[in-house]
């Protein structure tokens, strides 16, 4: 055995010398050129605390095929990794059978301090949206855009509340029209 270990000790040296560069590189911090600003995220994100909390509340929107659908809706946002993220976390239950989940979704929402824009990205039904929003006074506002197509949701909150409008453009933002609702009461 005290053989087998002389004749692999040099072979394990070897190979921690080899590993050692490559760890040390990978480890090493950013340069300066590239460097974050932490504080300024977590300062531009501590604009959004009016929207952390839980919620639950209702809403309706129009479907694909037209009809309108009711729901009741969770919301639960966080703040994470250092308070540089806020989490969005949402589930939508059919109103008339609450067993049955219309829609789940998740988005975060972060700060780059390199261009000065807040940075939107939800995933809902297979679907990932990336957007700039525009952040007001308890207002946020998102923006999707397709061929054709532009839906806006514009989020309004008080201490208590959180009224959403989802609207819809077919000619480029001339004209809108209202196709969903959300009307939300923080619990905590």
């Amino acid at each position: 055995m005290t053989r087998l270990i002389r004749l692999l000790s040099p072979l394990l040296c070897a190979v921690a010398l080899a590993v050692t560069p490559a760890a040390a590189s990978v480890a090493a911090p950013a340069s300066p050129a590239t460097s974050l600003d932490v504080p300024t995220q977590q300062a531009a994100m501590d604009r959004l605390s009016f929207m952390v909390g839980s919620w639950v509340g209702s809403g309706w929107t129009i479907t694909a095929s037209g009809t309108r659908q009711e729901f009741l809706q969770t919301e639960r946002v966080r703040r994470q990794v250092q308070g540089s993220v806020i989490s969005v976390e949402g589930l939508g239950r059919d109103k008339a059978d609450p067993t049955r989940i219309v829609d789940s979704a998740l988005a975060v929402i972060n700060y780059d301090d390199t261009t000065s824009q807040y940075r939107w990205e939800a995933f809902s039904q297979g679907h990932v949206t990336t957007s700039v929003p525009v952040v007001g006074d308890d207002t946020f506002q998102w923006t999707l855009s397709m061929p054709g197509v532009t839906i806006r949701y514009t989020l309004q909150f008080t201490r208590t509340s959180w009224h959403e409008v989802g609207e819809i453009s077919t000619d480029g933002g001339q004209s809108w029209h209202k196709n969903f609702q959300m009307d939300l009461i923080r619990l905590r």
